[in-house]
């Protein structure tokens, strides 16, 4: 018996399940080599394994400009951490009553989700000060990761001049911006969180859409501004009051442009973690909240610019949330003692999955 046989069966046995739900993002597919099964890019697809009669062996195929990564690794998942074709075959329980009755119950259901990863987006990066140095940061990310294509422009203007309507008005952003998207050759698409921006969204994906309309479409969620005056419960349910309307932005965003991938990425979390952490005296890489010589958390000015701290983590929030690179195994030393490629995970993972990159 293979070792992955003997696996698959230990997850039977264990899971009590006589279902495999298919989770495929959008940036691939899920087919057997029978042909029996096929899973479709973006769908969610149930199979019965009812009996021991069900052998199949199921194939990741990655989209055009993807590749497979490996199953994922999650909670009743079945060939997690693995490249091969994932084979499930019941016939192993064959003689074993306690096996039998596993599969004959409807009640459980275990899982087999693949990961892909982009080989690289043609990325343009829109926003103010509070994006500018962060999105830098991706291209140095994506290459260490192994993505060798990522290719990177951005155009940016301070404060609430980087709306996305006010760049959209601006006489020398806006034909800029216009005209590297008149190139339509741009992957992903990137706007910056700012009051007032629905207008503005609106007329950037209308533009989009004309010349790049498999464009992917990430709007980013920066820190709150000004974080010297209040206290980090009140700013962390600002923080938190501003995500949830990104989030509702981009609701109405994907019900107005069916069929336009349209995600969050919320590094603005970096701020609020990291006050957290000062706040619990588990912060040792920093001098305090703010600092004129870049040992704070934020720049000791009227709005709160990123030390370097709140800057390297914010760019490694943003790199997970644009290609799903696995932080916890990721070959870059941030250079603080604070864990940052952890608590970057973390924040990644507390998001609400529903809002990240479709094609993750």
């Amino acid at each position: 018996m293979k070792l992955s046989q003997i696996l698959i069966l230990l997850a039977i046995a264990t899971l009590a399940a006589c279902k495999v739900e298919i989770e495929v993002p959008t940036s691939g597919n899920v087919t057997t080599n029978s042909n029996n099964i096929n899973c479709s890019a973006g769908q969610t697809c149930s199979v019965d394994v009812v009996d021991i009669f069900f052998n199949e062996t199921f194939v990741a195929q990655p989209a055009t400009d993807f590749v497979f990564t490996g199953w994922k690794i999650k909670a009743r998942g079945l060939c997690g951490g693995t490249l091969a074709p994932c084979t499930i075959d019941a016939s192993l329980a064959a003689g074993n009553a306690p096996l039998t009755a596993l599969l004959n119950n409807p009640s459980e259901i275990f899982y087999l989700e693949p990961g892909f990863q982009s080989t690289g987006f043609k990325t343009l990066v829109t926003g103010n000060s509070f994006v500018n140095s962060i999105g830098w940061g991706v291209p140095g990310h994506a290459a260490t990761a192994g993505i060798a294509n990522h290719e990177h422009s951005q155009v940016t203007q301070g404060g609430a001049n980087g709306a996305p309507e006010a760049l959209w008005n601006n006489a020398t952003k806006g034909p800029q911006i216009r005209g590297i998207l008149d190139d339509g050759d741009v992957d992903l698409f990137i706007m910056t969180a700012l009051p007032a921006t629905m207008n503005g969204y609106r007329l950037w994906i209308d533009y989009l859409l004309l010349q790049n309309p498999d464009t992917h479409v990430g709007i980013v969620a920066p820190w709150i501004p000004s974080p010297a005056t209040v206290t980090s419960a009140a700013y962390e349910n600002t923080w938190n009051n501003f995500h949830a309307a990104v989030h509702g932005s981009i609701d109405t965003l994907r019900s107005e442009y069916p069929g336009v991938e349209i995600f969050c990425v919320p590094y603005g979390a970096s701020g609020v973690e990291l006050r957290a952490l000062l706040d619990a005296g588990n912060l040792p890489d920093v001098t305090g909240m703010t600092s004129g010589n870049g040992t704070g958390i934020f720049v000791n000015d009227a709005l709160g610019h990123a030390d370097p701290i709140l800057r390297d983590l914010s760019r490694l929030v943003l790199a997970r949330g644009i290609y799903d690179i696995d932080l916890n195994n990721f070959a870059h030393n941030p250079g603080y003692i604070t864990d940052l490629k952890a608590l970057a995970q973390s924040i990644a993972d507390a998001h609400d999955p529903v809002y990240d990159a479709p094609y993750r």
